[in-house]
């Protein structure tokens, strides 16, 4: 399928408005250590001996801009949709829709089309492409009983994007790869493939644990300022940590992420004032029930 056909189509099942979502609150992401923030900012050296061969693909490579950044999620997305299309079932999808662009208006990047999908697959997972695009599994929402843990889940593929997680790794990988492969530089189609290959190795393995951490030390935050509950992503580790990660429907989940149990105690460490004042259930948070 072709990154404008994937984009298509899962933009189709947007909603336009978010009526009725849960109370914003006002403090903003820096206020709460900078979670915002990618690491301290610097980049790992890339391998000596590439020399002028690095110059010669930046112009390809090296781009930040959303189309670009979106097209390449697109492309990366469409395996992933091919093996486990949407959802058919059309409140919750809207549903979904309504709560993850709801908490995307809590993020810095004004530049996404952010677009949200449920996929019709029992396996536990949820996943962010570059670009915007992020996927919940039909097997994850099932476990979740609030409003709450949803948006606690979405916020954290937010925070992926709006952190450009993915799409920092892609680029890092690419300018090496095409630095390598003069067929692949002069090439369209090829450069396109290598992404999609590149995409098909980051899903395979995940991102670093230190990047898990990040996006759920800011997707508390994202999901706080929505007028969601803060403890919720640690009410969603703990579900995960009660599974048993040796089911075929956990393995992906618990190999390309740090253990549940992990992670709550990430979160817990991080905790601040201002977050643990926000650990409440919000108004909304029984309305996940009507779309189960």
């Amino acid at each position: 399928m072709k990154a404008t056909r994937l984009i298509a189509a899962i933009a189709a099942s947007v909603i336009a408005a978010a009526p009725g979502m849960a109370h914003a609150q006002s403090f903003s992401l820096p206020d709460l250590g900078g979670l915002t923030k990618s690491g301290s900012g610097k980049t790992s050296p890339l391998p000596s001996g590439l020399g002028d061969a690095i110059g010669q693909v930046k112009d390809l490579t090296g781009s930040q801009s959303a189309d670009d950044e979106a097209s390449s999620g697109a492309v990366i997305a469409a395996p992933v949709f091919g093996a486990a299309p949407p959802w058919r079932n059309a409140a919750v999808q809207s549903y979904v829709n309504l709560v993850g662009r709801n908490l995307a208006r809590q993020v810095e990047r004004k530049d996404v089309l952010w677009r949200f999908a449920v996929l019709d697959t029992p396996s536990i997972n949820a996943m962010a492409f570059p670009g915007g695009i992020v996927v919940i599994t039909r097997g994850l929402y099932a476990l979740l009983t609030s409003e709450d843990e949803l948006a606690a889940v979405l916020a954290h593929e937010i925070a992926h994007v709006n952190l450009r997680h993915q799409w920092k790794v892609i680029q890092k990988q690419k300018l090496i790869a095409l630095a390598g492969n003069a067929v692949a530089r002069n090439d369209p189609a090829q450069a396109t493939k290598l992404v999609a290959d590149l995409g098909a190795q980051l899903l395979a393995r995940g991102l670093d644990k230190s990047a898990e951490f990040e996006a759920d030390r800011a997707g508390v935050v994202i999901a706080a300022r929505a007028g969601y509950d803060s403890s919720a992503m640690i009410a969603v580790m703990e579900k995960l940590n009660a599974l048993k990660p040796g089911q075929a429907d956990t393995a992906m989940l618990f190999s390309t992420h740090p253990s549940p149990q992990a992670r709550i105690d990430a979160l817990t460490a991080a905790a601040t004032p201002q977050v643990e004042a926000a650990a409440e259930p919000s108004a909304a948070a029984a309305r996940i029930k009507a779309r189960h």
